[in-house]
């Protein structure tokens, strides 16, 4: 047993959630968000004793970054960097990359230009999905989060060429 005075330091996705709270609390801009997101991924980069673990916190920072761009309606050249970056590390697996797609299809009012890209990549996204067993609940839940971004996007899939 640990001693009392002893204080463990709390785990990544704690320190993420703690962050997140401090945040949204002084009702940080984005560009402070971003900021201490980084700051963060820096400090656990030099804690990770592996090459996977420092993978791990990269697409989690990069996703998370993504997210808030998303939710503060970024222009392209600030969410697609990160989507880019995603992109580079790969997805950790399939429900973020169903996110990411989701996302991407949900924000290309604000970069039309994007969307038969944006579309190709909801496309493949979904044919993943429909891979995954019947029965299973993340298949359906994907699934609903998929036919969600394609009702709300507000630019339509292009024609095909």
């Amino acid at each position: 047993m640990e001693p009392a005075s002893r204080e463990r330091s709390p785990s990544f996705g704690r320190e993420i959630d703690l962050l997140f709270l401090g945040l949204i609390e002084a009702k940080a801009p984005y560009e402070d968000y971003k900021r201490e997101f980084l700051k963060l991924e820096k400090r656990w980069l030099q804690k990770a004793k592996t090459p996977s673990q420092r993978l791990a916190v990269q697409r989690i920072i990069a996703s998370t970054i993504l997210t808030e761009a998303y939710g503060e309606r970024m222009p392209w050249k600030e969410f697609g960097r990160w989507l880019r970056r995603l992109q580079q590390l790969g997805f950790r697996d399939l429900g973020m990359r169903v996110h990411v797609t989701c996302l991407y299809v949900q924000s290309l009012h604000l970069f039309p230009r994007q969307a038969r890209e944006a579309w190709a990549m909801l496309e493949d996204t979904e044919r993943r999905v429909r891979r995954l067993r019947r029965d299973s609940p993340l298949r359906q839940e994907h699934l609903e989060s998929i036919a969600h971004a394609k009702k709300v996007a507000r630019v339509p899939r292009p024609p095909p060429r």
